[in-house]
């Protein structure tokens, strides 16, 4: 089946109504589509992935292929640099060995919140806001590593010259086996400024053993690479880039298994161990690139320099929880970071300011190799073979996206699957090449299936619920309401512990137009109670007096009161209460209020149990469903209604 879909061009032309992934207006335009495309969605049916949030997951991971350089591995890299910086770009490995000393900070967190959203079956991951993967066009600019090559990395050696050769290298790393210095950092005082005949050779297998193609023994050399290594040291391009990006989806995969395994086990203090061999340091590059909020500060690079240069040191995103900051990058979030100007970094040249068609016959190494990454395919790695699914995500390559055909995992061989990665262009079939500075659509019937299939319905105890809020009805008061004497003579009306946990629930209500995870876009100071978000309040509601309607057709006072807040223990937590109908609050105050939930969320899990107990020793928040909400007695809470429409002026002037 894949070698059909495979069949002739990667990029299809023709006319749809194509809208911006974010919503609004649709047109009718010329698009260009990554092949398969199907005209309604196919395959097993893809729903947005989520694992109970976890303090600290009872999961213990060794990430053995993310490895810092040697102290003295620069050395030697500018030492063969000198002599065999040409081999290297003939073989191309130049950046990757270039781009082998940096040295990037590993953040467990960051890369379990990644995880989290993975998807094995599509090799993707599926955010609320899209589809988005780790590509050979990352492997490519980010890795340095060729996706070209005359021959897959299981390539075995043909003369009896390169075999002995082989029989050289192996025969040290066994001397070194027996006398227990088969280290990395032994192997590299050994050969390097030896003078030894077959230098070369040793530096390029400690180089794909400790970054490239790390085998089961931490700090080994590998037998595995010894016939890459003298490969490469002739000069012979490999596709190193689809073996290497093969073996990140294998991990990931793994990765994501063992975090949904944990979720199972009793807290006993059991937790589980898991091993992981690919660099997966790339993906967390991956997600720098693109979402700007979550980056540490990236380095100057210059003219020349590789792409990975920007995040080498000891850099480290403070974002603390992840999960709320993936989930609301919608309009963050960079779809081709490349393809932006960056200090003096220099473009390659498939990303042009015009766009262009260009015939298969014409192109060069780098044109070449961006067209092999448009391809669907199956990717041959050392030890696994995993799915490539670009038109899953098209839209990072600078195309516009549609239905993606399904493209199922399959036992087919590894000679089989590389003869369809490395078919050849024919002359007569054109290359596409977006212009850099375009923007990528979807197609209306595509946002519909997403918001529809993909986003709902989601459990609104975990905090989203798309939807309208059904109609009021008159509904008699609960028992559990109970009324205070105020010191005027008045009375207050108090939340019982369970009304209370009911309103501290995240329930988000959005507009229909507009997706989970992108800001709704305000035009008009206006409030429609309609539609509503209730973002966790916490103590006891004070009454205060209101000068707005209750139709909700009145801005509030900019000088009233709208932020409450109760002292729990040492701490206090804001409490506010936010309307993000589209007819609402202005941009920049849903800002404000957006920043403010994701700082309350950070410290959500540490006061919410305290704050229950003050109310009451008795509620038990686990036991909400969603028919709670339904049920619940709407109307009593009018006066908490009002101070929607005060939230929205008083963002306003904090923003201010």
């Amino acid at each position: 089946m894949v070698g059909s879909l495979l069949d002739g061009a990667a990029i299809e032309e023709r006319e749809e109504n194509m809208i911006s992934p974010t919503g609004g207006l649709s047109t009718r335009r010329k698009a260009y589509f990554l092949k398969p495309t199907v005209n309604s969605n196919e395959g097993p049916s893809l729903k947005l992935p989520s694992l109970t949030p976890k303090p600290k997951w009872p999961l213990q991971v060794a990430f053995n292929g993310w490895r810092d350089p040697l102290k003295k591995w620069k050395t030697w890299v500018e030492n063969m640099h000198s002599k065999y910086s040409s081999v290297w770009k003939d073989a191309g490995i130049y950046e990757a060995v270039i781009g082998s000393f940096c040295k990037i900070h590993k953040d467990d967190d960051f890369m379990f919140g990644f995880a989290e959203r993975w998807v094995s079956d599509t090799n993707t991951f599926i955010f609320p806001w899209g589809e988005a993967t780790i590509t050979l066009e990352d492997m490519l600019i980010l890795g340095g590593f060729s996706v070209l090559g005359d021959d897959p990395v299981l390539l075995p050696l043909e003369t009896d010259e390169l075999v002995k050769i082989e029989r050289f290298l192996e025969n040290s790393r066994k001397r070194f086996a027996k006398t227990k210095t088969d280290s990395h950092s032994h192997w590299l005082n050994v050969f390097m400024d030896s003078g030894s005949k077959f230098e070369h050779e040793a530096f390029l297998s400690l180089w794909l053993s400790r970054f490239v193609f790390p085998g089961n023994h931490l700090d080994r050399i590998g037998d595995h690479v010894f016939c890459i290594a003298i490969y490469l040291a002739r000069g012979r391009r490999l596709a190193l880039g689809p073996a290497v990006l093969a073996s990140i989806y294998r991990d990931l995969g793994l990765l994501r298994e063992a975090m949904a395994a944990s979720t199972k086990l009793s807290e006993d203090g059991s937790y589980l161990y898991l091993t992981l061999w690919s660099p997966l340091q790339f993906v967390q590059v991956w997600a720098w690139e693109r979402l700007p909020p979550m980056q540490p500060e990236p380095n100057f690079i210059g003219s020349g320099m590789v792409r990975i240069a920007r995040w080498s040191g000891p850099k480290k995103s403070e974002i603390g929880n992840v999960r709320p900051g993936i989930d609301s990058a919608g309009v963050s979030f960079l779809w081709r970071p490349y393809a932006i100007c960056v200090d003096d970094w220099s473009f390659p040249m498939f990303y042009d300011k015009e766009e262009k068609l260009i015939k298969c016959e014409d192109l060069s190494i780098e044109l070449e190799s961006f067209a092999r990454c448009l391809r669907a395919c199956q990717l041959v790695g050392i030890d696994c073979q995993e799915p490539y699914n670009p038109h899953r995500v098209a839209m990072q390559f600078g195309f516009d996206q549609d239905f993606p055909g399904w493209i199922s995992r399959e036992n087919t061989s590894p000679g089989i699957a590389w003869c369809n990665y490395s078919k050849s262009f024919s002359d007569d079939e054109m290359l596409y090449l977006p212009s850099r500075l375009s923007e990528s659509d979807v197609t209306t019937r595509y946002l519909e299936w997403w918001r529809k299939t993909v986003l709902c319905p989601v459990n609104p105890i975990k905090g989203v619920v798309k939807g309208r809020r059904s109609s009021r009805k008159r509904l008699k008061c609960p028992r559990s309401w109970r009324k205070t004497v105020l010191s005027n003579g008045k009375y207050k009306r108090k939340l019982s512990p369970e009304c209370l946990q009911k309103l501290i629930t995240l329930k988000t209500v959005n507009d229909p137009e507009v997706p989970l995870g992108f800001q709704p876009i305000f035009n008009q100071a206006r409030v429609d109670q309609s539609s509503m978000s209730i973002l966790q309040p916490c103590g006891v509601i004070r009454n205060k007096e209101t000068n707005s309607s209750r139709d909700g057709k009145v801005l509030p006072n900019p000088d009233s009161q709208c932020l409450l807040s109760e002292n729990v223990g040492s701490r206090t937590m804001k409490q506010s209460v936010i309307n993000l109908d589209e007819d609402g609050i202005q941009n920049e105050a849903v800002t404000t209020c957006m920043e403010m939930q994701r700082m309350a969320n950070l410290e959500k899990d540490k006061v919410k149990s305290t704050m229950i107990l003050e109310q009451s020793q008795e509620s038990n928040p686990e036991k909400l469903s969603y028919d709670d909400f339904a049920n619940f007695n709407l109307e009593a809470v009018s006066a908490l209604e009002a101070r929607i429409l005060r939230l929205g002026s008083e963002l306003i002037g904090l923003k201010n």
